[in-house]
């Protein structure tokens, strides 16, 4: 690509951007910070794929809550208890097969 595409492509992205933050503004929602990614990847959707992604990110956030609460009661646990208990359910595990 020479300069000029470049400049050019850059300057129908940015126009781009524009557009969506505007058609953003008028919807009056706060996107979270997975939005933006995925509404430069895709262009505006109908009502019933918007809530298929709210109730899609509902799911990812509820499984960021839940793997979170399980780091902390991780952390909170002896390390070599952790250990003894992975390792006797690796070999309950192989001695089940």
């Amino acid at each position: 690509m020479s300069d000029d595409e470049v400049q050019r492509r850059l300057a129908e992205l940015r126009a781009e951007v524009a557009a969506l933050s505007a058609a953003r503004g008028e919807a009056g929602s706060t996107p979270s910070a997975a939005e933006p990614a995925e509404q430069a990847a895709e262009p505006a959707t109908g009502a019933g794929e918007a809530t298929a992604r709210d109730s899609g990110e509902q799911e990812h956030s509820q499984i960021d809550e839940l793997l979170e609460l399980l780091e902390a009661e991780i952390k909170d646990l002896p390390t070599i208890t952790c250990l003894i208990v992975f390792s006797l359910g690796i070999l309950m595990g192989r001695f089940l097969r």
